[in-house]
């Protein structure tokens, strides 16, 4: 597979991955389980970090398409996490909940598990991938207005997803 291909493809799963987990917000129609019994303060800590993981993966997919060589890295380590979380959720481990789980939300979570494999392989071969073949080698500056102005509205969603799931999964 080439290296064009395989970004891709590394693309495409971080895009499917970070939409997977976007519907699944708590208060959403499918994730309609109680997490009262959580403390507020774990909720927001799980919460904030889902959130950084699906945001991330939209950012990291459009990088993976410029074939930046840490962008491979931050997917490897994405699909690893969406890996633990599904797993965890799947295993009855973290969170739990009363309320059985929701076939639908079943369903998502074991695409999500099989999307984060294929993920995480491709984005390892992709670093392990010689530099010359798969990077690009361009160095610009990231911080013009146009990208501070995108980052800052990303930050204001990001809390306002972490502030709505998390009182959602309290039943609030």
């Amino acid at each position: 597979m080439e290296a064009k291909s395989m970004n891709r493809g590394v693309s495409a799963l971080l895009l499917l991955s970070a939409v997977l987990l976007g519907v699944l917000v708590p208060g959403g129609p499918i994730e309609t389980r109680d997490f009262s019994q959580i403390s507020p303060v774990v909720l927001g800590v799980f919460n904030t970090f889902l959130t950084c993981l699906g945001i991330g993966s939209f950012v990291f997919a459009y990088f993976a398409l410029k074939g930046k060589r840490w962008t491979f890295i931050a997917s490897l380590i994405c699909g690893i996490a969406y890996f633990f979380v599904y797993a965890l959720d799947l295993g009855k481990i973290f969170p739990v909940s009363p309320n059985e789980m929701p076939v639908t939300l079943l369903a998502v979570e074991i695409i999500g598990i099989l999307a984060s494999i294929p993920l995480a392989y491709l984005s390892l071969r992709m670093i392990k991938m010689p530099m010359e073949l798969s990077f690009t080698h361009q160095t610009r500056s990231v911080m013009n207005k146009t990208n501070v102005l995108m980052l800052s509205l990303i930050v204001l969603a990001g809390v306002a997803i972490i502030i709505f799931s998390t009182l959602a999964a309290m039943g609030k």
